[in-house]
């Protein structure tokens, strides 16, 4: 049995933490670090994790958390 989740809307911190990874990732060529994701949005580490959770959750990167410089753009949901 198989079910398949309805996309799901990014909420606005959502947004602009993505649009922000695109852009560091057209602009240096690599995914950036958890820390610089929070510097350019002053979240603290935690907090950017839960937010590249929920992009992961709703297929718009991949993200090995325990790897440096590991999220990648997917094309999904926005």
């Amino acid at each position: 049995m198989s079910t398949t989740a309805s996309p799901q809307r990014l909420t606005d911190r959502q947004t602009q933490v993505l649009e922000w990874i695109s852009d560091h990732i057209s602009r240096l060529g690599y995914g950036p670090t958890v820390r610089e994701v929070g510097h350019a949005h002053g979240c603290t580490p935690n907090a950017v994790t839960g937010h590249l959770r929920a992009l992961r959750v709703k297929g718009c990167i991949t993200w090995d958390a325990g790897q440096a410089r590991s999220i990648r753009l997917t094309g999904g949901a926005t």
